[in-house]
């Protein structure tokens, strides 16, 4: 309940408790030094960016460290709100599993990667928050994955974090002017999201969002839809032409950008 009030909450109890699991493990309580190798193994398993892992444990916290250089460890409390934000999350998730149920079944998968087998439900409110898009795109697999008998629910705004839900897990809630029910999403808008790409899905009737793009490029292309049509229509003039090739050239589009750029066209000629 702390983390609903003090955004590092949930980071602080989680360090505090690896510095006891340490303390603990020097002591030589051996349970206390399964459960923090477990924790760093988690941490160290495609969860944390550029190929960082969880190092080792110190009266002034956790450590991280690239991969392929060890010498160059960093403390927690100096990395990126959003490396901070997943290791707060694991850790908390990690510790109140152990708090729960007093031990930790913990193990690997058929491919060899760190598993907790401990069921029970995880509730997150925008867990997409302070997360740059790659982790957004990752994160949902990757805890459903070390957490297999976890359901998570999670509230997210963000199209990467809802690819990763399951078949009639992806729950549409109503705006604050709705006057409607929260409802699952339909199996055909569920593909489009799950299976298509990130601008898909914000183009969806899920998000409402008109146009992937800033007023300011939205203006250009909409400009660019008018002389397209004037081109193929055989009614531009010289410099009409010259414009039209000079903004084709400079406005790129992806597949589904273009298709509703044509979308766009076609409202205009109705």
């Amino acid at each position: 309940m702390a983390s609903l009030f003090h955004e590092d909450a949930s980071l602080t109890e989680g360090v505090s408790w690896l510095k006891e699991l340490q303390l603990r493990s020097l002591e030589g309580r051996e349970e206390a030094t399964e459960l923090l190798e477990t924790v760093k193994e988690l941490l160290s398993d495609g969860l944390l960016p550029d190929g960082y892992r969880a190092l080792r444990v110190s009266s002034e916290g956790l450590w991280v460290a690239p991969a392929d250089a060890p010498d160059r460890a960093y403390p927690l409390r100096e990395m990126s709100d959003g490396f901070r934000t997943v290791v707060a999350l694991v850790l908390d998730l990690v510790r109140q599993l152990q708090t729960t149920y007093g031990a930790l079944d913990a193990g690997t998968d058929h491919a060899g990667h760190p598993i907790v087998r401990m069921p029970g439900v995880v509730i997150i409110d925008e867990v997409d928050a302070h997360l740059h898009v790659t982790w957004q795109r990752r994160i949902g697999d990757w805890l459903k994955s070390h957490f297999p008998r976890i359901q998570f629910i999670v509230t997210s705004h963000s199209p990467y974090i809802c690819q990763a839900a399951d078949p009639g897990g992806l729950i549409r809630l109503p705006g604050p002017e709705e006057q409607r029910a929260p409802e699952v999403v339909a199996p055909d808008l569920y593909q489009r999201i799950v299976y298509g790409s990130g601008e898909d899905a914000v183009l969806s009737e899920l998000f409402g969002l008109e146009t992937p793009y800033s007023a300011r490029a939205d203006k250009l292309r909409r400009l660019l839809v008018h002389l397209e049509e004037k081109v193929f229509d055989g009614e531009a003039n010289d410099s009409e032409v010259v414009e039209y090739k000079k903004l084709a050239a400079e406005l790129t589009s992806s597949r589904t950008a273009r298709v509703y750029e044509m979308a766009a066209h076609l409202a205009g000629g109705e």
